[in-house]
């Protein structure tokens, strides 16, 4: 039975546009993580799906307690090139989860910015490809 995870984004610019959207994303299954990436924790590997295909994660939540370029993530594999979690990253549906290059089977940390951080990740996925 499929469960819908809601997302809402309120954004503001000064002076400018206001946005509210809203969005109900149905998927099978999800998945929460709460971690510690330690300071000084290096290509830490955190499984967010199953390896058995592409296209079956349709919504994916990376928070953290602090943001910095100095910590980072990458897609999969120690190998690939890092990016900065220097803000929260939201993406729903398939074409803005293509943004990833590959299809998610983990994220690997690294942590350099002299604390502990806390990592929560939210992944909404189809369970039957």
């Amino acid at each position: 039975m499929p469960v819908n995870i809601i997302s809402g984004i309120d954004v503001s610019v000064a002076g400018g546009p206001k946005l509210k959207i809203g969005q109900s994303i149905p998927v099978e299954a999800y998945d929460y993580v709460d971690i510690a990436v330690v300071d000084g924790a290096a290509d830490q590997v955190v499984e967010i799906q199953p390896s058995t295909g592409s296209g079956q994660v349709q919504f994916l939540l990376v928070s953290a307690s602090q943001y910095a370029p100095a910590l980072s993530y990458k897609v999969n594999a120690a190998a690939n090139p890092p990016n900065d979690l220097d803000r929260p990253l939201l993406l729903a549906g398939s074409g803005a989860i293509g943004l990833l290059g590959a299809a998610p089977e983990s994220l690997v940390f690294s942590n350099a910015t002299g604390a502990d951080i806390n990592v929560q990740i939210i992944v909404g996925r189809d369970a039957t490809p």
